[in-house]
């Protein structure tokens, strides 16, 4: 299959749109450490409008720049539709845009979460035309991933022949006996898992957001909030680590480029992967061991899930991806970095969440600073580490450009400034620092004067290697038709 240059210049623009935001979201967040830690003050209702918009806003970067990176791995052997491509990004930009101006214009501050009945009740800070405008933001974004996913379905299974084949079935329950003609590549099978969970999670969005529309319309009376908020848990829950496992396609596509090795859809990645299917929906019970009224099983099954989920992530990406860097004779360049940075944080970041699946630790841990922590490593240092190390890779590839020793001291950088930052998050979580708050007391100042330091750090990063990117784009976009894939053989 040849290479399509529109699809080509889809993912790319994905990729710099979700970059732009992450650099815009990350200001925000520096802005809120520079409050918690007292260098600067500001009114605590901004404080709460910045943490809405962040929060939003950076889930939505991550989505949107690994899909864009998932877009450009399957190109050339999986057949995208491109206006569904198309459609995606554009609707998927006009839900940041609602969102951007229901808090700066309209003011909400509910949290990213939106937590219900919260929205509609705000004592006067914003309306609910505002809270409902984000909700719409919420739904479009959620409509932009399902076309994605609609996308890449539809791609997988027309290179595989079937669903079954798609998902490796016949290969899987044979145990690698059979099965083996049109064997999906590990790109294609993370496609297509993350679509068949990604068409589900949208659902469960719908069943959570379309009920917010009806009541602000009047048309429904008040709903049971203790569902309202177990729906919205699963659903949030999902969304983000589907954009991990996204990355997970981008990080399997980066790993034979870096190390000259050819990647083999295997057994244990087979496994992994359908077990990633129906394990994912599970660990979301974890959310929810302080509530009391909760039914027990849910409580146990959040638990268990937890600890299983943890498997997938362990075989494929971290086991994986070390034994295929292992004596590889991978030199030291910036995708390299990034991505060994980002199998770093997923494993830290992994362990962090593990700990705090554990009922007895979630005790100490639950809405302290720790849950931050752990969410913030999994995405600055695993999820945008391996979709930016493919951006870089695949802009300078298509500008014919080369970095240089101040580049990978960039990326080095990133990945010291990332680990200060988030692992200061997690020092005032055992220090049971509370998340959420506005202004810190003194008394709980010191990680996060350290943690400003560290941010420093990675904004030095990024303004180097964002630099590099932005000046190389525009000959990116209008480079080669086609590019030599590194091998990710079947």
């Amino acid at each position: 299959m040849d290479h399509n240059i529109e699809v080509t210049r889809i993912a790319l623009l994905n990729m710099i749109t979700g970059f732009v935001m992450f650099l815009g979201m990350g200001l925000l967040g520096y802005a809120m450490r520079l409050e918690q830690a007292g260098f600067w003050n500001f009114d605590p209702s901004t404080f709460y409008e910045i943490m809405t918009l962040h929060g939003a806003g950076m889930v939505t970067a991550a989505l949107i720049v690994a899909a864009g990176g998932l877009i450009e791995v399957l190109n050339g052997s999986t057949p995208l539709n491109t206006r569904l491509l198309w459609t995606a990004y554009v609707v998927g930009s006009l839900a940041f845009a609602i969102v951007l101006l229901a808090v700066l214009v309209g003011g909400v501050g509910a949290g990213w979460t939106m937590l219900y009945p919260l929205p509609y009740h705000s004592l006067g800070e914003w309306t609910i035309t505002a809270a409902v405008a984000v909700y719409v933001g919420y739904f479009l974004t959620a409509i932009a991933f399902l076309l994605n996913c609609i996308a890449f379905l539809r791609g997988t299974v027309s290179a595989a022949g079937t669903l079954r084949k798609a998902l490796a079935f016949e290969y899987l329950f044979s145990f690698g006996r059979s099965g083996t003609d049109r064997l999906p590549s590990p790109a294609q099978l993370v496609a297509t898992v993350v679509s068949f969970d990604g068409v589900a999670t949208v659902v469960v969005g719908c069943v959570w957001l379309i009920p917010r529309f009806l009541q602000a319309g009047g048309l429904i009376g008040s709903t049971d909030p203790l569902f309202v908020k177990n729906i919205l848990v699963l659903y949030g829950h999902m969304i983000t680590n589907l954009a991990m496992y996204t990355a997970l396609g981008v990080l399997l596509a980066m790993l034979p480029i870096i190390t000259g090795r050819e990647l083999k859809t295997s057994l244990p990645l087979v496994v992994a992967l359908n077990l990633v299917l129906f394990v994912l929906f599970l660990p979301f019970g974890h959310h929810l061991y302080q509530d009391f009224v909760e039914p027990k099983v849910l409580l146990f099954l959040g638990e268990f899930a937890s600890f299983a989920s943890t498997v997938p992530v362990l075989l494929v990406a971290i086991l994986g991806g070390l034994s295929t860097i292992y004596r590889s004779g991978m030199k030291w360049s910036v995708p390299s970095i990034l991505i060994s940075l980002g199998l770093w944080g997923w494993a830290f970041g992994g362990i962090a969440g593990f700990m705090d699946a554990a009922i007895p630790i979630n005790q100490v841990t639950h809405n302290t600073m720790w849950v931050p922590g752990h969410f913030h490593t999994y995405y600055v240092l695993g999820v945008l580490a391996f979709a930016f190390a493919y951006m870089y890779y695949l802009i300078n590839e298509r500008s014919g450009q080369h970095e240089t020793i101040f580049s990978r001291i960039a990326a080095w950088l990133y990945g010291i400034g990332g680990a200060g930052f988030v692992i200061m998050f997690l020092l005032s979580g055992a220090l049971s620092v509370p998340r959420r708050y506005a202004e810190h007391d003194p008394t709980w100042r010191l990680p996060d004067q350290i943690s400003v330091a560290f941010v420093g750090v990675l904004a030095l990063a990024l303004l180097w290697l964002g630099g590099e990117i932005f000046l190389r784009f525009r000959r990116a976009w209008s480079g080669p038709s086609a590019m030599p894939q590194a091998s990710q053989g079947r």
